[in-house]
């Protein structure tokens, strides 16, 4: 089964599949592997169509970014 999340906000709609992405692709942007993260946090701000993320990486590197959708 696939499920689909979107976030509804002033008329608009986001799929968070769309979100994860978008943060990966600048985390991977930064030179930072994707099989080396932890952890990684995103933070969706519908109204201002921004994510910001917050990646910590098996090493003990921190990394932080904000991409606009």
């Amino acid at each position: 089964m696939k499920t689909n999340i979107t976030v509804q906000v002033n008329g608009s709609d986001t799929l968070i599949s769309v979100v994860e992405k978008a943060a990966k692709e600048a985390l991977k942007a930064t030179g930072t592997k994707m099989t080396t993260v932890e952890e990684l946090n995103v933070y969706f701000k519908p109204v201002e169509n921004e994510c910001y993320f917050a990646a910590s990486t098996k090493d003990g590197k921190k990394v932080n970014g904000k991409v606009e959708l």
